[in-house]
């Protein structure tokens, strides 16, 4: 049997249109990886699509077969499971790709060990790809979370902690979990933007009331497990001593990676150097915004009240001890508070193995084992192409 070097799962449930597109796309694009097809309870169309495909491809094919629709989340986890390549790419049957697209996630994991998770440049039009273009320069950022549009997974994670919880949503918290659980093990999210990957919104089934309840026990559970996540501003005034700062993003960081959204506010003569520095692009979750010369408590305040319209009422830290926002502002709480609470969180949520007992692990992250969560009872047959 050959062997590759990563394995692209695809759950197939129905929209034999989309799915051909998807295939069709990942045939041509990635021709180095082998495709784990999993037909999860699909109608007759489809799985004679998906059969079509499995016999024309050969050794680079397997076909799993589920007698009844077990939802995605299961489907995703039956495939990781039968994956063997080191890195293993998870890609929605309404997701196309582009020549290009997978080597950045590959390169990136392979070029760093820490790298856990990864995900392309997702974009929802595709008038926006660059198909025919100069192959983009790719940029890495890490995230909080990935997405089940399109995202690697390193094989041993999956083998040292377990699948997605499908008692989750099977969106955005079940991808929180996984990325916090990740964090824990001492891996990391990245995206690595280069070829855009285009995606669209996915169809939700049942009623609004269910999805809504599903969606709040999801993200309770999320919150009892990693602690809730919470918002910040961050002021540091063009006094400050870069070096000092540097040091302190270091811990804005950590906080990020735990799931915090950091908005840091900084005078514009410190801007230069935060940005040469790159600090303002280490995560998505720490967002800079530099205050004019004059004004700058107005603008402040702007920040605040953007914050709190978009359900993220932040609680004010100065950046340097002593300095208070200017203006009229809520009262600051210090650096060193900051940097006490993003420790306890670790302490409690990170540091902690299955025991209770504190555990040593790689970096600034920890091991903790929790399980995946699996669902029994289904009926499965398994055909291997």
């Amino acid at each position: 049997m050959a062997s590759f070097s990563v394995d692209i799962l695809v759950p197939v449930w129905n929209r034999p249109v989309e799915t051909r597109n998807c295939l069709v796309s990942l045939v041509e694009s990635t021709q180095e990886a082998r495709l784990i097809l999993i037909d999860n309870g699909s109608d007759r169309e489809t799985e004679r699509l998906l059969e079509e495909f499995a016999e024309r491809l050969g050794e680079r094919a397997l076909l799993l077969r589920n007698d009844v629709t077990c939802g995605f989340v299961p489907a995703v986890n039956r495939g990781l499971s039968r994956a063997e390549a080191p890195f293993v790419v998870i890609v929605r049957n309404t997701t196309v790709v582009a020549p290009g697209w997978l080597e950045p996630l590959v390169e990136l994991a392979t070029a760093r060990s820490e790298t856990g998770l990864a995900v392309p440049r997702l974009v929802l039009d595709a008038a926006t790809s660059r198909r025919g273009r100069r192959r983009p320069d790719v940029t890495v950022t890490e995230v909080s979370h990935g997405s089940f549009a399109a995202m690697l997974i390193r094989r041993s994670l999956f083998e040292r902690m377990g699948g997605f919880d499908e008692e989750l949503d099977g969106d955005v918290w079940c991808l929180r979990d996984y990325s916090r659980r990740a964090l824990a093990e001492g891996y990391l999210t990245f995206a690595a933007e280069g070829v855009p990957v285009v995606c669209r919104d996915e169809v939700l089934l049942g009623s609004p009331g269910r999805r809504r309840e599903l969606v709040d026990a999801s993200a309770a559970a999320v919150a009892t497990r990693w602690g809730q996540a919470a918002s910040y501003l961050v002021y540091f005034p063009s006094t400050a001593d870069p070096e000092v700062v540097r040091t302190r993003f270091s811990v804005l960081l950590r906080a990020a990676r735990m799931g915090h959204l950091l908005t840091v506010a900084i005078g514009c003569k410190l801007r230069r150097s935060v940005s040469a520095a790159g600090l303002g692009s280490m995560h998505r979750g720490i967002v800079v915004e530099e205050l004019p010369r004059f004004f700058a408590p107005s603008a402040l305040r702007r920040i605040v009240d953007r914050c709190a319209a978009e359900g993220n009422d932040p609680v004010c830290v100065a950046g340097i001890d002593g300095v208070d926002l200017p203006g009229e502002m809520p009262p600051c709480r210090p650096f060193a508070w900051f940097e006490n609470e993003v420790g306890a969180r670790e302490e409690a949520f990170y540091r902690r193995g299955a025991n209770g007992n504190p555990v040593t692990a790689p970096a600034d992250c920890v091991t903790v084992t929790i399980p995946g969560g699996t669902r029994k009872g289904d009926e499965r047959k398994e055909v291997a192409l």
